[in-house]
Order: structure tokens, then C-alpha cells, then sequence
């Protein structure tokens, strides 16, 4: 996988050679571990990034 700056759109991609499926995979785990944080203790944004960081590492997927 390689990151690149688009030129038309200014956006970051990430692509592979054979598709992008593990990093839509890895942002769906990412926005649901946000919103089941957020609504089971009501942390903040911040908070929820950082308690899920720390659990995606736990499990090796970061």
C-alpha cells in the first residue's frame, strides 16, 4: 500500500494493488468503536479516538 496526494482532488488516498477493502474494513471497526464509546460512557471525541487507538493496537490491528 502506498499513500499519495491526489492532484485534482486534495484529498489523502490510500491504495493497494489489489483494492482498498482493508482500509474501508478498517475505518467501518473505527467509526463503530467511535460511536458505541461515545454512547456508552459519553466520553468526548478526543477521549474515543484515544481508548480506541489503544484497543485496535491491543488487537493487532493497528
Amino acid at each position: 500500500m502506498r499513500w499519495f496526494l491526489s492532484p485534482d482532488v486534495e484529498t489523502l488516498y490510500l491504495t493497494s494493488e489489489k483494492s482498498n477493502i482493508g482500509f474501508v474494513r478498517f475505518m467501518a471497526i473505527v467509526s463503530n468503536c467511535i460511536e458505541y464509546l461515545r454512547y456508552k460512557y459519553g466520553l468526548s471525541f478526543y477521549e474515543v479516538i484515544k481508548e480506541c487507538s489503544k484497543e485496535l493496537i491491543k488487537k493487532g490491528i493497528l
